[in-house]
């Protein structure tokens, strides 16, 4: 009976759908990489992931090695429903592509977004946390505008930095965003990923009313290029080597990345308001007409 008890007040605890989260960050800096890799991390430690692509050309797929799927730019086509998006990584989770152009979306109808909206919210509420792999920002802000958390991802590139900060600038003025977690990739310290960090933050503080988090960091690790060349993601191929034990801490200290920008339980799922916010971009950008 305790231990029925217990179950119970869990199941009571759980939120009514996973958070999601948004990866940004400019080409070249991993972001996908690393929302295939610490999703990896979450699944080994007993969490259940939904993977959500939102980018062109089956990026996640390809570093899971999973099986490519349809997009939801071809539900306009063919409205087969989730299951032509969606795949099970061998691994563990689930991954579904919403690939499609923001003005595309808008133009769903309401039968189809109620549909879709309702198939997605059930995976929502049976995982643990939503990773989404977001495109450029200056190509189509609204999933990252919609996810529940921003993580933004700093690499010692020179040009990183200042596109760390435009990303912020953008969401804090466009979408109203006010909190950042900040992980740090590609260092070779711990030293040089908090000076990366100090950095963003100065600059951010002295021009945006922002809050950026640190979260960790992921050290430059030769190794990574190696499961790539095998065509396997790293924290299957090599898991003990750098930077896989560092994707494992931070998949210990996940939960807490979670920050609400709105307080209370927040019903609607991602897809619902990631057709929804589509709609506004539109009309706003001039690409829907009544």
């Amino acid at each position: 009976m305790q231990d029925q008890a217990a179950s119970l007040r869990r199941l009571a605890d759980r939120p009514v759908r996973a958070p999601s989260f948004a990866f940004l960050g400019p080409e070249r800096s991993g972001v996908t990489t690393l929302v295939a890799e610490l999703g990896l991390a979450l699944c080994l430690s007993g969490q259940r992931v939904l993977w959500v692509e939102c980018c062109h050309g089956q990026q996640l797929a390809h570093r899971l090695n999973a099986t490519t799927t349809g997009t939801l730019e071809g539900q306009l086509v063919r409205a087969g429903g989730l299951a032509e998006m969606m795949t099970l990584p061998r691994q563990g989770g689930a991954l579904v592509n919403l690939h499609a152009r923001p003005e595309d979306r808008a133009v769903f109808s309401a039968q189809l977004w109620l549909r879709l909206g309702s198939e997605f919210a059930s995976l929502e509420r049976d995982a643990d946390f939503v990773l989404v792999n977001v495109p450029s920002l200056p190509y189509d802000p609204v999933p990252a505008s919609v996810a529940d958390n921003l993580v933004l991802v700093l690499t010692p590139e020179p040009e990183s930095l200042t596109a760390a900060y435009a990303a912020v600038k953008r969401m804090a003025l466009q979408a109203g965003r006010r909190y950042f977690n900040v992980l740090v990739n590609r260092v070779r310290s711990l030293e040089e990923a908090q000076a990366l960090f100090t950095r963003l933050s100065v600059v951010t503080g002295e021009f945006l009313n922002v809050a950026l988090r640190w979260v960790g960091f992921v050290p430059l690790d030769t190794t990574l290029r190696r499961s790539q060349a095998l065509r396997r993601p790293l924290m299957e191929a090599f898991p003990e080597c750098e930077a896989a034990m560092a994707l494992g801490q931070l998949a210990a200290t996940f939960p807490q990345w979670h920050t609400p920008e709105h307080p209370g339980p927040v019903e609607t799922g991602f897809m619902d308001m990631l057709i929804a916010a589509s709609r506004d971009w539109a009309e706003t950008e001039g690409h829907l007409t009544s």
